[in-house]
């Protein structure tokens, strides 16, 4: 994109720092393939790495390592190739007040969608919905009419 363009300016307003945050997220969902998982501090204890992150790795909180390993096991290489969306939930509290946070809506290699309960405040807890994520090979997202309009082309002569 040109130092000019101003038909897209998301990226003016992409927050400095080494890891993916809610407000990375205000111009939209993010859907992500993993392509690492390592373990990071005792503030952030899970690092996830994913196709094109720029240096920014999501990493999860306390209620989405819950729900990662609810869907996905715990262990984190198997994690590897997977995918999610994400999304800034503004209604996430830190301090009793609306801060907003990483929210997951969707996740590959899950049977079927998830219904989840967690703790959204002390002694209250929410129910979180994962959607299944269907992604697709880029192979694969040829239409399968055009795929046999050619066959019948071919046929007939």
């Amino acid at each position: 994109m040109s130092q000019n363009d101003v038909s897209n300016l998301s990226d003016t307003i992409i927050p400095r720092s080494d890891q993916l945050n809610a407000d990375s997220l205000l111009s939209g969902d993010l859907t992500i393939m993993v392509t690492g998982v390592s373990r990071g501090n005792a503030e952030q204890p899970v690092t996830i790495h994913y196709q094109d992150d720029n240096g920014m790795p999501y990493k999860p909180c306390k209620s989405m390592r819950k729900v990662l390993i609810f869907a996905w096991g715990d262990d984190g290489r198997e994690w590897i190739g997977k995918s999610m969306t994400l999304f800034n939930n503004p209604e996430v509290k830190w301090g009793g007040v609306k801060v907003g946070g990483i929210r997951i809506s969707h996740m590959s290699h899950i049977q079927s969608d998830i219904a989840i309960s967690l703790a959204a405040t002390k002694g209250k807890k929410e129910t979180h919905v994962i959607k299944k994520l269907v992604v697709q090979n880029r192979q694969q997202q040829k239409p399968a009419h055009d795929q046999n309009a050619d066959k019948k082309t071919v046929d007939q002569h």
